[in-house]
């Protein structure tokens, strides 16, 4: 049974094979292995080809042979359902398509015939002709040809490429799945034969039951295909995997660094090209390396090249007509960001007519940037021979080649489709394609890549500092690192790679050992060319070692061997062998190897020539290897200038595109930044933005340089702008002690004379004529060697040669002007002026200047001195006029003048919020600092700029009080430096601020024209930052992790302009910028919100602020937003209370200027209201009430200065606000809206005060007026309370609100329960104030002791008495809405006498001051040296001040820093200066004190403050009285005024003792008490008892009326006192006030503002 089944089985399959033959139909499965084979075709030259299909499949191969591996074959197959012949005879390649949609699955027939040159394509009728000119018209041999491969071909072929293949590219094509029958040859006979198959797998016979078609196991677009195994998935064309496609293939990925790449190379096995109409390349990467080849294919002309450069994405097209380029470059993106990033290239290509093509180009990033470019020509195709993927063996030879590096970085999904042909390349070359060649050692998987890695050095500054494998960015010329040194005594080698556009830079250098004999190595880049110097001690070797120049923005590697005497060093190709001179054989180097430059203060030889130009190398860096050791430059770069020196290498940067050099300036294009020349402007800086530091001369001022050493030069760059109206005069010249070497730049009969001394032989060149016009005109002198180049303006330069074989110049000095020196001069011929004075009289105009004594020639006369002006003088890297103006180092002396600039303001932005800032790049200040800012705000405080740094490295500016505070670390310990202005600078003009480092431990911070310096201590000298330079603030969140030396806590808010960091100038609104929040803008407009007149009520000073104003209502004795709200107020009652204020021990402030003010209502004719006292002096202030005036009594140490308002009487129990201002000696009152009181005591006592101080018996002072109140400790509110006294004196009776003193608000703080402050006996805090206060009946009160109630002509206004009344009493808003009474009284006009004279007290002298300790010195006392500072009585000894503005604390490594007091500040803020013995030992001071000016070690500054004397509206209107009120209630008998205490010399103590029988307890706070408005504030007095009251004290004035008629007809001039108000004083500012630490009191609110009250007549002061 089993063997029937075995011989059925072979049967069927016979039988199966004959049917198949007889119908001539099958079926192709379309797998990867199936292919049917037939015989070979040999048309000869008028042959055809013909088949029948049927498919649903769009593409595949339906069709190859070829003549066995030369060049013919033809190639027929399906492409997106159109028919192509592909086909070459010898006379290249062609293409043929006809048809569309032909995978529709009917029956279509296909036809290819020959006729000679001709070749047909005919589908279904419809035909497509080509001609190809070919040597034979025969396709191949019987012999050679191969069979004809319908579907696919055999898998042994596929595994020959290049050897069977005429085509190999044919085992990449997609195989045929469908139905195939009728296939016919036609031979040169002209006869028809069906072929019949010769070998097949994969083949089913027509009409076969499919079971794909029954059931499709394939999922996610896999097609089905049936083969003997049964139902089979093919997946190859989707990104599916597994039996029936149903898992996600894993993306395929690999990792390239530079040295790995992809490629296949047809041309090697003579297989013929890809051809394609159209092309898609899909990839992905991920680099940090801004360029490098990502794919190549092409053909000879024929290319596609996509590759990155400059971080951007660039692809060139080239079909044998013109290149065309697309580049995808976003302005504000880059691609090298180690992100990953999807490319997307499509190729088309429209054939228009026989002739013409149109191909179209369309290139798209990541799907959201898409750049497309069209082109046209006699094309049809893309040939493809050769195919690379990352890079190449040499990048720049590929066609198109943009880029001279390979990829970096990481590629994965990389699909290249050309036409049918679909490759996953790195699939492939991970399964081992035969096809696709691996070059490297390939990771298949996205790592890291780190070696490689390019550094750019940004600036010619910047160098490195240690060993490993990376690339290296130098993008400023002062970028340098410092690496170990290079060992190599007997032989070593060095190689590395360069890339860069800048003609010059210092590559590297290393010095030698101490001991040796000027060894040195360098290598330089000097106008393009490469230059090796070598110095074995026995000669220097300067060898140029390239033949073109290398500054052309591609990679060149330069390698250098040495082994002894004998080198070579190669760039690129070219190599130059060298031998040092002289017999030493070992090269003995030590210390630091340079990269990019050297640092500061390391001296270079003389042939040297970038080094001693101070031109450092910006470009880029990589693959260094010392002695075979690869160093990792990024890992120095991150170690050192991180700011300067970066990990990548891209040109991007400034472009000259965007003109950014203004004023005329001229833009030279550099690597990754541009460079405006200057030198034909009047202006300076990166952009030619800042103007230039002018300097006059009139004939006997010069400007001097000395350097500490002699200096020694082969190369001299010098450049200035003169102007001058003489004929003659000496602009430059350098003198030596040591060497008669010399150059002088002069001015003769208007022509520029330069003189060259090298040696004993000089050359003289003229340049230029008529000099003389007093125009500006621009100098270039430039030395190399022995050859000169001089130009004047933009004249042809005058070039020549120096005499004699020296070529060095020795100088130190550099005189500019005139030679101030004589000395230096020993080798002058002895030639007396006079002999020669006749020759330059001749050239020197009528000038009677005295003639300079410069260095001359024996055939040459002096030189006149310069009479004129300079500008923008520049030597050798320097600009010594700014160097001098920002106050770098101590080697400058300068007699000439700098002139005022005009301070250009340039690219302004204006920070709208506190809240607002912006974020640049790194600041680049690692060994040197130069900023330069514009700024102007109306914000006293605010963080300005900011950097952070490594570990405590950090370096901030910001506004402090109004003053520029620079704060920075450069690891040791903080510095802060704060400049001294003498006036704030938060007053909305433009201020100039410059911050230097002219040394590494030198700073300067220079605003405006006042400059203050620095010495910073440590071992540190560099600055090492981190992350981006914040401007104008910071993020919300940062303001905690601030350094605690920063005070600011929030951000600036005005305007920033003309920005220059360390040589770059950056827009801050710019698109380039990395981080800005949304309140930035370009352009500075101002304040938005302006103040009005009504802003603030109650006469409360508007503050402009940036974009709103507040009210200062610290002289107005109310709060709120607008100053309308009450205070905090406390009733002073009938028991006897008193509210004592301590200052904090060993805090206590000494003032020059104190501000005090309050609101009060009481109806005492007699109180002590408060009194201020010193700690250690005599000190005081004290403000009463007497007779019902306000009087303020004080005492600076000298005499007893009173000052009061005797034209308004005060205890009339309504509110009233007293105002006083002390500034000095002088002082002003001002009770409501009354007329301002000064005071400004002489050294001699006028007449009229010394009748008052009599009557006061106070002390009488002649002499100089001391001004400062030493040591404020105490103020007493509500009495006086002498030490040692248990009871108070002149107990205040009444209310008082809203007391302000320099800041402090003491009601405030008790309310609080602060513990400075101590309330006693019976006080108590109200809810309210009341409208008004019991007082006695106006009828009882005597005429000159009433307030008029209505406005009207005053009594006395015709007379020299001054009517002493308080005010009109209307309480309308319209005085000419009251009715004037006029009450005439008795028409009595003696004054009642109410005031008693005190006694006089003995003086108690105040212990001697301590002696101030001399820090400069170290020990001892600070000798006396100022009259004020040296008395040792009263408050003018002891003011102290500070110096240039550095807060440095150099005991305890710290900054002294401004404190801010814990309570309230004043937005009018007094000056407050602290002696040294009120600091703590560790240098700071407590808090709770006002801001303060410390003493520093430098010099001294002072500060003082101007206001305005102007009356201040009324605070609050009174209310008219209706009806009498009793009597104020009397608990207890009226204390004796003793007036004796109202001198200095009574001390005051704490109150500890009872009052009286029954002790005083502490009041609690809490217990708030309301006033009772029926007559009574908190006694509950029966009625009885104030008729009783009532009645004595009618009695009491019955008897006094009686002794005012007696005293009517004696003297009552005896106790006039005018006062002389034609004397200048300080009054009571009305106009804004500069805010103090940024505390106002509240939004902006409109408020109402009473009218002025004003008197024209001369005020008059009675004392009696």
């Amino acid at each position: 049974m089993g063997g029937c089944s075995v011989w059925c089985g072979w049967l069927a399959a016979a039988v199966a094979l004959v049917t198949y033959r007889a119908a001539g139909g099958f079926v192709l499965e379309g797998s990867p292995t199936s292919f049917a084979q037939f015989p070979r075709w040999v048309p000869g030259p008028n042959g055809s080809l013909e088949f029948e299909f049927l498919t649903r499949e769009p593409s595949g191969l339906f069709l190859y042979t070829d003549d066995g591996g030369s060049y013919e074959f033809f190639e027929v197959k399906l492409i997106e359902g159109a028919v192509r012949l592909h086909y070459n005879l010898g006379g290249g390649a062609r293409l043929l398509t006809v048809g569309r949609g032909l995978n529709d699955g009917t029956w279509h027939k296909v036809r290819v015939s020959r006729r000679h040159d001709r070749t047909q394509l005919t589908v279904d009728g419809a035909t497509e002709t080509r001609s190809a000119k070919a040597l034979v018209h025969e396709f191949g041999s019987p012999a050679s040809n191969s069979f004809v491969y319908v579907g696919g071909l055999p898998e042994l072929l596929t595994r020959q490429v290049g050897a069977k293949l005429t085509l190999p590219v044919i085992t990449l094509e997609p195989r045929f799945a469908g139905q195939f029958r009728n296939l016919v040859y036609t031979g040169a006979d002209g006869k028809s034969r069906q072929q019949d198959m010769i070998a097949s797998q994969g083949v089913q016979l027509e009409g076969s039951p499919s079971e794909c078609e029954q059931r499709d196991p394939c999922m996610n677009g896999g097609r089905c295909y049936n083969s003997e195994r049964g139902t089979l998935c093919d997946c190859s064309h989707i990104s599916y995997e597994g039996p029936f496609c149903e898992k996600e293939r894993q993306v395929e990925e690999a990792t390239f660094r530079g040295r790995e790449f992809l490629w296949w190379d047809l041309r090697r096995t003579g297989g013929q090209p890809l051809a394609s109409q159209q092309d898609q390349l899909s990839l992905s990467f991920k680099t940090r390396h801004p360029a490098g080849v990502l794919f190549f294919t092409g053909d000879g002309k024929d290319y596609v090249n996509v590759a990155l450069r400059e971080g951007g994405v660039l692809v060139t097209l080239d079909m044998g007509g013109d290149p065309l380029k697309v580049t995808v470059r976003p302005n504000s993106v880059r691609f090298d960001d180690n992100q990953w990033h999807t490319v997307t290239v499509h190729r088309t290509v429209k054939e228009i007519n026989g002739h013409t093509s149109f191909c179209t180009l369309s290139v798209s990033v990541d799907g959201l940037y898409t750049e497309k470019g069209t082109t046209a020509g006699p094309f049809s195709q893309l040939s493809s021979s050769r195919l690379n993927l990352a890079g190449a063996d040499v990048p720049a030879l590929l066609p198109g080649a943009e880029t001279r590096s390979n990829f970096v970085g990481c590629l994965r999904k990389v699909e290249y489709r050309a036409d049918s042909i679909r490759l996953d390349l790195i699939r492939m070359a991970r399964e081992g394609s035969p096809l696709l060649h691996v070059s490297g050692k390939l990771d298949f998987m996205c790592l890291e890549v780190e070696a490689g890695v390019p550094v750019s050095f940004t600036t010619q500054e910047s160098y490195l500092d240690g060993p490993w494998n990376g690339v290296v960015k130098f993008t400023r010329p002062d970028a340098v690192l410092v690496l170990p040194s290079w060992e190599a005594p007997r032989q070593g080698s060095i190689s590395f790679k360069m890339r860069t556009t800048e003609p010059n830079g210092l590559l590297m250098y290393n010095s030698g050992a101490v001991s040796a004999q000027g060894d040195f190595f360098a290598l330089e880049l000097l106008e393009g060319h490469i230059y090796l110097h070598l110095n074995l001690g026995s000669g220097s070797r300067r060898v140029k070692a390239t033949h073109r120049r290398v500054d052309d923005g591609f990679w060149h590697e330069i390698t250098l061997n040495r082994d002894s005497q004998a080198g070579r060093i190669t760039v690129d190709e070219g190599a130059n062998d060298f031998t040092t001179p002289g017999d030493s054989h070992q090269l003995d180097l030590e210390g630091a190897l340079y990269l990019g430059g050297v640092g500061v203060g390391v001296s270079v030889p003389p042939e040297l020539w970038t080094g001693r130009l101070g031109l450092g190398y910006v470009g880029c860096m990589r693959d260094l290897v010392i002695n075979g050791q690869a160093s990792d430059l990024t890992s120095y770069a991150k170690k050192q200038d991180s700011g300067s020196i970066v990990e990548f290498c891209h040109s991007d940067g400034g472009t000259c595109s965007s003109s950014p050099c203004m004023h005329g300036g001229s833009c030279r294009q550099g690597w990754g930044r541009f460079v405006c020349d200057c030198s034909h402007t009047t202006f300076v800086g990166p952009t030619c933005g800042k103007d230039a530091a002018t300097l006059s001369f009139e004939g006997t001022q010069y400007f001097k340089v000395t350097a500490g050493d002699e200096s020694s030069t082969q190369a001299e760059d010098i450049s200035f702008r003169f102007r001058t109206n003489r004929p003659a005069g000496l602009l430059v010249a350098t003198t030596s002690p040591q060497s008669s070497d010399k150059i002088e730049l002069a001015l003769q009969s208007g022509m520029l004379r330069l003189t060259v001394k090298l040696g004993d032989r000089d050359k003289v060149v003229h340049a230029g004529s008529g000099l003389n016009d007093h125009q500006w005109h621009t100098v270039h002198l430039v030395r190399r060697a022995t050859q000169i180049t001089l130009q004047v303006d933009k004249e042809t330069p005058v070039q020549d040669h120096t005499m004699g074989r020296h070529s060095i110049l020795q100088y130190r000095d550099i005189h500019i002007g005139m030679v101030h020196d004589n000395s230096t001069n020993k080798w002058r011929p002895t030639s007396t002026y006079s002999s020669l004075s006749s020759s330059s009289s001749s050239t020197s105009s009528s000038s009677s200047v005295p003639l300079s004594p410069s260095p001359t020639s024996s055939n040459q006369g002096p030189v006149a001195p310069f009479i004129g002006q300079m500008q923008s003088f520049y030597m050798n890297g320097e600009y010594l006029f700014e160097m001098a103006r920002s106050g770098h180092g101590d080697r400058f002396e300068v007699t000439a003048e700098f002139g005022k600039g005009a301070r250009i303001v340039h690219h302004p932005v204006t920070f709208k919020s506190r809240s607002a800032f912006v974020a640049l790049p790194q600041l680049k200040a690692y060994s040197s600092t130069n900023i330069y800012f514009q700024f102007k705000t109306l914000q006293p405080n605010g963080l300005i700029m900011f950097n952070g740094g490594k570990g405590h490295d950090f370096l901030a500016v910001e506004l402090v009080n109004g003053h520029i505070h620079l704060i920075f670390n450069l690891g040791d310990r903080p510095v802060r430096v704060r400049d001294n202005n003498k006036m704030p600078l938060n007053d909305n003009k433009w201020h100039a601020v410059t911050v230097s480092r002219p040394s590494k431990r030198q700073h300067t911070l220079m605003v405006d024209d006042n400059t203050a310096k620095v010495i910073s201590g440590g071992n540190n000298g560099n600055l090492d930052l981190q992350g981006f330079l914040y401007l104008g603030g910071l993020p919300p969140d940062m303001y905690t992790s601030l350094p605690r030396h920063v005070e600011s806590r929030t951000g600036f808010e005005g305007c920033i302009a003309s920005l220059d960091l360390n040589g770059e100038a950056p827009d801050p609104v710019g698109k380039d910028v990395p981080l800005i929040s949304s309140p930035v803008f370009s352009g500075c407009d101002g304040p938005s919100t302006k103040c009005h007149r009504n802003a603030c009520a109650n006469g409360g000073t508007c503050v402009q602020q940036w974009n709103s104003y507040s009210c200062n209502c610290d002289m107005t004795s109310f709060t709120g937003p607008t100053c309308s709200d009450e205070s905090t107020a406390y009733e002073f009652g009938g028991g006897a209370g008193i509210m004592t204020f301590q200052y904090p021990e060993g805090r206590w402030p000494d003032t020059r200027r104190d501000l005090l003010a309050l609101g009060f209502m009481t109806s005492q004719e007699d109180a002590v209201m408060l009194r201020l006292d010193s700690a250690n002096s005599n000190d005081y202030m004290e403000l009463e009430i007497v007779d019902g005036n306000i009087f303020m009594v004080y005492n600076m140490g000298t005499e007893d200065h009173p000052i009061g308002e005797v034209m308004a009487k005060v205890n009339d129990g309504i509110y009233h606000v007293v105002r006083f201002i002390r500034s000095g000696s002088n002082a002003t009152v001002q009770i409501d809206d009354y007329e301002v009181r000064s005071k400004n005591p002489k050294e001699n006592v006028e007449l009229s005060d010394l009748k008052v101080l009599k009557k006061l018996r106070s002390r009488i002072w002649h002499g100089h007026q001391l001004s400062v109140f030493n040591a404020q400790s105490r103020l007493q509110i509500g009495g006086r309370r002498a030490r040692r006294s248990t009871a108070i004196e002149r107990p205040f009776r009444g209310i008082i609100s809203g007391l302000v003193l320099n800041g402090e608000r003491p009601l405030d703080l008790a309310a609080e329960r602060d513990p400075r402050v101590n309330v006693r006996g019976d006080v108590h805090l109200l809810l309210s104030v009341p409208k008004t206060l019991p007082v006695q009946s106006k009828d009882e009160l005597n005429y000159w002791q009433r307030t008029p109630p209505l406005p009207g002509p005053k009594p006395g206004d015709g007379d020299d008495l001054v009517f002493s009344g308080a005010g009109s009493g209307c309480d309308m808003d319209d005085e000419d809405e009251c009715i004037p009474v006029f009450d005439t009284g008795s028409g009595d006009d003696l004054i009642t006498p109410v005031y008693i004279p005190p006694t006089m007290t003995t003086v108690t002298k105040p212990p001697p001051r301590h002696p101030i300790p001399d820090i400069d010195v170290g020990v001892g006392s600070r000798p006396c040296d100022d009259e004020e500072d040296c008395y040792n009585g009263g408050s003018g000894s002891g003011e102290f001040n500070t110096d240039d503005g550095v807060l440095t604390d150099v005991e305890n490594g710290d900054d002294v820093e401004l404190e801010n007091p814990a309570t309230n500040q004043p937005l009018l803020q007094p000056e407050i200066i602290h002696s040294e013995e009120s600091l703590r030992p560790s240098g700071k001071k407590d808090p709770g004190s006002g801001p303060t000016t410390t003493r520093s070690f430098y010099g001294v500054t002072e500060s003082t403050t101007t206001t305005t004397t102007t009356p201040t509206p009324r605070t609050r209107p009174r209310p008219r009285p209706t009806t009498a009120a009793p009597a104020f209630p009397s608990v207890d008998p009226q204390v004796p005024v003793n007036y004796g205490d109202i001198g200095g010399g009574t001390e005051y103590d704490d109150y500890t003792g009872p009052f009286g029988e029954n002790p005083i307890h502490p009041v609690d706070p809490t217990k708030v008490r309301t006033p009772n408005t029926k007559g009574q504030i908190h006694s509950d007095a029966s009625g009885g008892i104030a008729l009783v009251i009532s009645i004595i004290a009618g009695a009491l004035i019955i008897v006094i009326l009686i002794i005012l008629l007696i005293l009517k007809f004696k003297g009552r001039r005896d106790g006039t006192y005018k006062v002389d108000e034609t004397k200048n004083y300080e009054g009571i500012p009305t106009v804004p006030t500069p805010m103090v630490n940024g505390q106002g009191n509240g939004n902006i609110k409109p408020g109402d503002r009473r009218p002025v009250k004003k008197q024209s007549k001369d005020v008059k002061e009675w004392y009696v």
